[in-house]
């Protein structure tokens, strides 16, 4: 024998020799038969109403009727159209975003010399000041709305730009929050209309503007 071939029965089937076994199992095997033909006729039933159902609506409700195009040119089915849901007050629903980003506050050294010149801040510390500089400017930056407020720090921000790792001070990370429109604003402003330019870079050369626009103003008073 093969090995690859199904061996034969080595023995006969229980049934085989007793009556009674073999009563029993054509018995199961009816009551199967009479289940799964009692199973059809319920699904056969339950499809007949559904579909006779579906029609009267139809009859019944003459404007849920939708209009398809089949082969044969226009019919009416009676299936009622999907209702979309307004939307009410979209635009006034609709707030314009601000992103969180994580930047380096880094300041140009020449920058951050002219800190000591103001009024104060020998009795203050330099640190100091540059962190209180620092939330003032974060809150500016969340203030910014548009082109129209990037106006004033756009020359010095390409001037940050455009400055070597070496004169700029080491930084240091904090959070900033800046509205989305300003942000690509930012982007076109620097010459990075498809926003290439990773938006840290972008936000922390405007931030480092804002923070320069601030010192001048100290040293004005």
């Amino acid at each position: 024998m093969s090995r690859y071939k199904i061996p034969p029965r080595v023995a006969p089937s229980p049934a085989a020799g007793e009556p009674g076994l073999q009563n029993a199992a054509a018995r199961l095997r009816s009551s199967r038969d009479v289940q799964a033909r009692l199973l059809e006729e319920r699904r056969a039933k339950t499809e007949a109403e559904a579909t006779g159902g579906t029609a009267s609506a139809g009859s019944g409700h003459p404007s849920l009727n939708v209009t398809t195009r089949g082969s044969d040119g226009d019919s009416t089915a009676g299936i009622a159209a999907p209702t979309q849901q307004p939307e009410v007050n979209g635009d006034k629903l609709r707030k314009p975003g601000k992103e969180k980003l994580v930047i380096l506050f880094r300041l140009p050294r020449a920058t951050v010399t002219q800190i000591a010149l103001i009024p104060g801040v020998a009795d203050l510390g330099e640190a100091y000041v540059l962190r209180a500089l620092a939330k003032e400017a974060r809150a500016a930056l969340r203030g910014l709305t548009g082109e129209s407020d990037l106006v004033a720090l756009l020359d010095i921000a390409k001037v940050v730009r455009s400055l070597p790792s070496s004169k700029m001070t080491v930084g240091e990370a904090m959070t900033v929050y800046v509205e989305s429109d300003t942000l690509s604003a930012m982007h076109r402003a620097l010459g990075d209309p498809w926003r290439v330019l990773p938006k840290a870079t972008v936000v922390g050369a405007f931030l480092a503007a804002i923070v320069t626009r601030l010192i001048e103003a100290r040293l004005e008073r």
